[in-house]
C-alpha cells in the first residue's frame, strides 16, 4: 500500500511538477542572468578584494591614540588616503559597477542564443545603460549611483530588452542598409545595424525622459519601486527558509536547484552589491543594510554543497557498509569544495524518502542561524563573495571577515551532522544487511 502511494506521488510530480521546473530551468533569460552572473564572478571576487584592501576595518580617528592598534590602522588609511586612489577606480569600475557589467554579459549570452553578433549587441546594450541608467550631476560629470547594486534589476531588464528590441529590428530588416558584396563582412555588419541601434537608442531616450519628466524619478529608481514590494516579501528569514525549502525540494526529485536560485540571484547579488558599496563607504560590517545576500546563500547555509552535506559526506566515511564507504572515499574531497554530486546520487539521496527530512532541515536550519546572528548583530553582514567552491571555514571567514564565522561554521557543520547521524545510522544498517545477505546467497 505504501509503495502504491510512493508510486502516485511520483508519478504526480513527474507529470505536474517536473515540465514546470524543467521550463523554468531551460528558459533562455534565466540561463542568461545565471550565465552572466557566473562570469562575472572574478570581477566581484577583485571588487570584494579591494574593498578590504582599502577599507580598514576601524576607524583610527575614534581610537584612543594609546591603543596597541592606533598606528597600524592610522598608516592603512593614510595609505589609502595617498596612493590609494588606482584602487579606489578599480573598485569602482569592478564591483560597484555590476549591473553595468550584467547588463554588457545578458546582452551577450542573449545574443549567443539567438546566432547574433554578440559584439555589436553588447556593445548596444551598454550605450541604452549610460543612456537609462546615469544622470548628469550639478559639475556637469556623470553620476554613477545606479551603476552598482541599486540599479541591478534595470540592469538585468536593459540587458534582456535591448537584445529583443535589437534582434526585432534586424531579423525583421528594419531601416537595413544593404551593401554590395565585395564591401568586408565586418563592415557590412556595422552598416546593417545602423538604423537598428538609432531605432533602440530613441526607444530608450524617450523612456528616460518620460521617467525624469513625468515620475521625476530615473528609470533604475522606477524598476528599483517597482520590484519593491516583492523583495519586502521574500527579503526576510520567512522567504530565505521558504526559498530553501523549494530548492532542496527540486534536487530531491533531481531536477537541478538553478530553477529555484536563478529566480533569487537578482535579489541576493543586488543585497551582497548594496553591502559591499556600504561597507566602502565605512559603514561597519554588523549595521550593512542586508542580510540575505548572494554568500549568505552558497557559504553559509550549503555548506558542502546543497542540502549542507559536508557533515555527511565525513560520516560516510566511517560506515560499516561497504558500498557507503566506497561512495564515502570518491565523495570527501569533491565535498570539501562544496561538490556534492558524488554524494546525491551514489548515496544516494536523491529520490531516497529516508534523507528527504535532514535534507530540507540542514540547509534551512544554517540558514536561520546566520540569519538570526546577523539580525542580532553578535556575526558581521556579508560584504564579500569569495565564490561558492572555497572550503569551510575559510569561505565563511572572508564573506565577513569575522573571526568569529569560524567558530560558528563549525557548530553549524556538527549540528548538521546530528541532523543527517540518525537518517545514515539507518540506511547504513539497511545496506549492511543487504551486502550481508547478498553473500550468504552466494
Amino acid at each position: 500500500m505504501e509503495n502504491q502511494k510512493d508510486n502516485f506521488l511520483l508519478k504526480w510530480i513527474e507529470k505536474s511538477i517536473l515540465p514546470i521546473a524543467n521550463k523554468i530551468q531551460r528558459n533562455k533569460y534565466l540561463q542568461a542572468i545565471q550565465s552572466a552572473f557566473m562570469t562575472l564572478m572574478p570581477i566581484m571576487l577583485i571588487g570584494g578584494i579591494i574593498t578590504i584592501i582599502t577599507t580598514p576595518f576601524v576607524d583610527y580617528t575614534k581610537m584612543a591614540t594609546t591603543d596597541s592598534m592606533y598606528n597600524f590602522y592610522k598608516g592603512w588609511q593614510l595609505f589609502v588616503n595617498n596612493y590609494g586612489m588606482p584602487l579606489v577606480i578599480l573598485r569602482s569600475v569592478t564591483l560597484s559597477s555590476i549591473s553595468l557589467w550584467t547588463s554588457l554579459a545578458i546582452a551577450y549570452f542573449l545574443a549567443k542564443h539567438y546566432k547574433m553578433n554578440t559584439i555589436i549587441t553588447s556593445v548596444v546594450s551598454l550605450l541604452m545603460f549610460f543612456i537609462l541608467c546615469t544622470s548628469v550631476t550639478k559639475d556637469g560629470g556623470l553620476s554613477n549611483d545606479f551603476w552598482g547594486g541599486e540599479g541591478l534589476f534595470a540592469g538585468i531588464i536593459i540587458g534582456i530588452a535591448v537584445t529583443e528590441l535589437y534582434r526585432l529590428f534586424t531579423t525583421k530588416k528594419i531601416g537595413t542598409i544593404k551593401m554590395p558584396d565585395m564591401v568586408p563582412p565586418a563592415l557590412k555588419s556595422s552598416f546593417a545595424s545602423i538604423f537598428p541601434i538609432i531605432f533602440v537608442t530613441v526607444i530608450c531616450t524617450i523612456i528616460a525622459m518620460l521617467c525624469n519628466s513625468i515620475l521625476r524619478i530615473t528609470f533604475p529608481q522606477a524598476i528599483l519601486n517597482l520590484f519593491h514590494p516583492l523583495v519586502v516579501t521574500v527579503d526576510n528569514a520567512f522567504g530565505l527558509s521558504l526559498s530553501s525549502i523549494l530548492s532542496q525540494i527540486c534536487w530531491w526529485f533531481g531536477i537541478h536547484d538553478t530553477a529555484v536560485t536563478s529566480l533569487l540571484e537578482p535579489l541576493m547579488y543586488s543585497n551582497y552589491s548594496a553591502n559591499a558599496a556600504a561597507y566602502a563607504k565605512g559603514i561597519a560590517a554588523a549595521n550593512l543594510p542586508h542580510i540575505w545576500t548572494e554568500p549568505l546563500w552558497w557559504n553559509w547555509m550549503v555548506i558542502g554543497g546543497s542540502g549542507a552535506t559536508l557533515a555527511l559526506a565525513v560520516m560516510v566515511l566511517r560506515c560499516k557498509s561497504v558500498q557507503l564507504k566506497t561512495v564515502g572515499k570518491v565523495a570527501i574531497i569533491p565535498a570539501l569544495f562544496n561538490i556534492n554530486e558524488p554524494l546525491i546520487f551514489g548515496l544516494p539521496i536523491v529520490l531516497n524518502p529516508l534523507f528527504f527530512i535532514p535534507w530540507l532541515l540542514a540547509p534551512t536550519i544554517n540558514g536561520l542561524i546566520a540569519y538570526i546572528c546577523m539580525a542580532i548583530g553578535i556575526l558581521n553582514k556579508t560584504f564579500i563573495y569569495p565564490g561558492w567552491n572555497i572550503p569551510a571555514p575559510i569561505a565563511q571567514f572572508l564573506s565577513n571577515m569575522d573571526l568569529r564565522s569560524i567558530f560558528l561554521t563549525l557548530v553549524m557543520i556538527i549540528i548538521d551532522g546530528l541532523i543527517y547521524y540518525p537518517f545514515l545510522k539507518v540506511w547504513d544498517k539497511q545496506k549492511l544487511e543487504e551486502e550481508r545477505s547478498g553473500e550468504n546467497v552466494a
